[in-house]
Formats: structure tokens, sequence, C-alpha cells
């Protein structure tokens, strides 16, 4: 994959990465006093590939003063030791929330990794725990993210987010110069798809409520620009049809899980649950994907749990086991 650098608007950078097929966006705001990285890429992002496409637009790694991690998934964060080797002046922040996992692998496998191991049995092979380890490059943040943070940066300015529901601490930037949304995963559309559009796995979101809240908060917006980590650029219309397209999913996603357990009458398991509905509720490959489906159908669980559609009932060989309320 040849790797450019767009300027997307005056001031406003997107870098195209690659990882396993599919796409990475690390985006860069440049002022006249200084410039703001949003997230990092895997281990070896930044010296392969965002480092040799900053040189190509004359902005120096020295001009970047602040990196800001979005979430605490491996191709957010997996760079910080880069951040550290290549672009020593700069401070890493990330929301308080996300932040131990991306200082501490062995914090981010449990947490978020090997997430669903404890509380619902069901947990991650060898081999994807190896490669994991292999793209991050964890280590210690500068300081916390928050929402309303401003960085002045000479002509432009990058705003920060607190925009939950894929993570419990997902930021985004928001650059009012360009109308513009850098949103990284915090919202998924129907899929994630690969870099040639083609659905790769189900949407990951993890927290409903949050979820729905931040889809809310950004149609209310009405920013010109979406941009994400693994879609094009979007802009207008498609940007408002992206943001519907997720909320939309969220909504057919309950419903199916809602009909599982009206027709089968009985106690479900999420793994159950996993098996029955990933071949049918959206448009990825069935195989290798019920891990991915995994993190939006236990947020449905649990947020139909709270709000008293279903209760868990108890559980079989520690899976917990769940029925209509």
């Amino acid at each position: 994959m040849t790797v450019s650098i767009i300027e997307i608007r005056p001031g406003l950078f997107r870098i195209d990465t690659p990882l396993a097929g599919r796409i990475v966006s690390v985006y860069v705001v440049s002022g006249d006093d200084g410039a703001l990285m949003f997230d990092t890429g895997v281990r070896g992002t930044i010296p392969k590939y965002v480092l040799p496409a900053l040189a190509s637009v004359g902005i120096a790694a020295e001009a970047i003063e602040t990196v800001v991690i979005s979430h605490c998934d491996i191709d957010h964060f997996g760079g910080i030791s880069d951040v550290r080797e290549h672009l020593p002046g700069a401070r890493i922040i990330a929301h308080p929330e996300d932040r131990p996992a991306m200082q501490d692998f062995d914090v981010f496998l449990r947490e978020r990794g090997q997430g669903f191991s404890e509380e619902y049995a069901l947990d991650e092979s060898d081999d994807v725990i190896d490669w994991m380890r292999d793209l991050t490059g964890a280590g210690p943040l500068d300081d916390d993210a928050h929402e309303g943070q401003r960085f002045k940066l000479g002509g432009i300015e990058a705003i920060v987010w607190h925009v939950p529901g894929h993570t419990r601490g997902h930021t985004a930037i928001e650059v009012p110069e360009a109308s513009a949304i850098l949103v990284s995963d915090a919202v998924l559309g129907s899929s994630v798809n690969l870099a040639d559009g083609t659905p790769a796995f189900p949407p990951t979101y993890r927290y409903v409520s949050p979820y729905r809240e931040t889809i809310a908060r950004l149609v209310d917006a009405q920013h010109n620009l979406l941009l994400t980590a693994h879609y094009p650029t979007m802009e207008g219309g498609l940007a408002a049809d992206f943001l519907d397209e997720s909320a939309s999913f969220v909504n057919h996603l309950e419903q199916l899980i809602l009909d599982s357990f009206a027709s089968q009458g009985t106690e479900l398991t999420l793994q159950y649950l996993l098996t029955h509905l990933n071949a049918t509720a959206g448009a990825w490959p069935a195989d290798g994907t019920e891990g991915a489906l995994a993190y939006p159908v236990a947020g449905h669980l649990e947020d139909l749990n709270a709000r008293g559609l279903i209760r868990r009932v108890g559980q079989a060989d520690r899976r917990p086991l769940w029925s209509l309320a």
C-alpha cells in the first residue's frame, strides 16, 4: 500500500495507513504555532508511514506538540512507544477512563483484549493475543484529555470531545475552522470494512446507551466533515447518512436479540446469541467474526437488563443466562 497524506482542509491532514487489509487513519491538525496528532496507529506506523508523509508536506516531527489518543484499541494507541522515540517533544494524552489500558498491556488484556473472559467465559485465542502484543507499544502517558480541552495551534484550533460508547473513554477532536469532527471509532456504521469497502466484521460498540447518545450528539452538531479511522472521508449528506446508518444498526441488533428471546422462549447465553445471529445480523463474513459481535451483543444484554426488558437468571458452565423479564 502506497501511503500518502491528504490535506482535507487547510491545516487538516489525513494519513491512511495499512493494517490487515484495512486502513487506519491518523490525523494531524497543523497551524502556525504547532501541530496536534490524533491517534498513533500500531507499533511501527509512525516511523514507517506517518513521518515520511508529514515530511512530504513540510511538517517537521518537532512541530507535533500533542498526541491525542482516541481510545484503548491497539490500532489507535499501539504507537505510544514510537511517539516517545520519534516525537520526543510531544505530550501524549487520553481520556482517564481509557488511559490505564494504554499504559499497561496487561491492563489492556484484562479490560479490553480479553474483556469477556471473566464475565462471559469467552476468550481470545493465543494467536490473537500474540498478534496484539506484537503490535502494541504501550507506555506511560503525560496527562488526561478532557471534554472541552482546547489547543490553539495558530490559525486553527482543536477541541476535545468525550464520545463514549465504543469504549468508555473514547475521545474525538473538533476542528471548527474546517467544520470537521475527527471521531476515530466513535461511530461505526453497520460494519467495519476492509480498505476496498467490503464488510470485515461487526461494529464493535460496547456501551449501548452512551453510543446512542454519541450518535445523537454528532447528528445535532451538524459538522460538514465526519472523519473516521476506517472509512473514507464523509462530507455533508454522506456524513449524515453514516450517522443514520450507525443508529439504525443499533436498533436492528437490539430487535434481533429481543426476537431471539421471544422465539426461543427460554434462557439464552451470549454464546448462543453470537452463534445464531452472526450469520444474519450484517453483511460481514460469518467465519471468525463472532468475537467482534460479542462487543455489541454483550452491550445490548446489559442495556436491556438495565431497562428491565430482560433479566439475568443465573449461569450454566460459568456463562450467564438471560431471559425476557
